[in-house]
């Protein structure tokens, strides 16, 4: 069993550590996090993982450190930890638009480098991970890694000109998930149920239909269609999603999401 580090413990951090403890990749003694203040490792101390405010001691003492922290704080952070990273460390950014390449140039010429997009579902080991893997990376390495995300959700490892649609996509999707079934919810109440029962109903009736998407390996479409009766009440609800501009304002979101993303990489050439 490998030693993983978090440099940063915010919620992508802790929802990391949480959903690796959960899949038994990893025991609480073999995770090492550090963090500016005392405040923000209190969580992270809650699951019994080992805390410093010294990052070169995280760095020291794991084959593989996460970055979970604000992109806008990556060049302070890199400089200060360049030193400390050895030749088998393995470096992954979980940050949105922090490029392989702007690492690496601040990072010694053997660091291996791993670029990751997440989202906070690997809470629950049932996240989206994408991965794109630095010029030092071996086959090792890379198993390594995939093994570990593997165990957090489904994990792609790709090319990392696709990964700023994986922030957009994916990343931050379960907020417009969250947004889309508070609105499902409010019109359950509106039309008399509790609050209760119309979070769970159409929680689960999206938990089903991404699940028939996945198994069925049908595209949505297709599946959309199969529950659209000619003249029925479905057909109408699509009808009016579709006046509303539901697709259009989906894509714009994500569209919006990528352009950020590629605000904040600049930032860090």
């Amino acid at each position: 069993m490998t030693t993983i580090g978090f440099i940063g413990a915010g919620k992508v951090s802790q929802a990391l550590i949480k959903g690796l403890l959960s899949s038994g990749a990893i025991t609480p003694s073999r995770i090492f996090a550090s963090s500016k203040t005392e405040a923000s490792l209190q969580k992270v101390k809650l699951f019994g993982a080992n805390t410093c405010l010294d990052n070169l001691w995280t760095i020291k003492n794991s084959k593989i450190t996460v970055l979970g922290l604000k992109p806008l704080v990556f060049p302070k952070v890199l400089s200060e930890i360049a030193p400390a990273v050895g030749p088998d460390d393995i470096i992954v950014s979980v940050a949105a638009g922090v490029t392989i390449e702007s690492i690496e140039a601040k990072l010694p010429r053997h660091a291996k480098v791993v670029r990751a997009m997440l989202n906070t579902a690997v809470e629950i080991r049932d996240g989206a991970i994408s991965f794109s893997s630095g010029s030092n990376i071996d086959d090792s390495d890379r198993e390594l890694v995939h093994r570990l995300f593997s165990s957090v959700g489904l994990t792609l490892e790709g090319e990392e000109k696709h990964l700023d649609a994986v922030v957009g996509m994916s990343g931050s999707a379960p907020a417009y998930f969250y947004l889309i079934l508070e609105a499902l919810s409010d019109a359950g109440v509106r039309h008399g149920l509790s609050r209760d029962v119309a979070i769970r109903h159409a929680s689960q009736a999206m938990l089903g239909a991404a699940r028939m998407v996945l198994e069925s390996g049908k595209h949505p479409g297709e599946l959309k269609d199969e529950v659209c009766s000619p003249g029925g009440v479905t057909i109408n609800a699509i009808y009016s999603m579709e006046k509303a501009g539901v697709r259009a304002a989906m894509m714009d979101a994500v569209d919006a999401c990528v352009k950020r993303n590629y605000e904040l990489a600049r930032y860090n050439e």
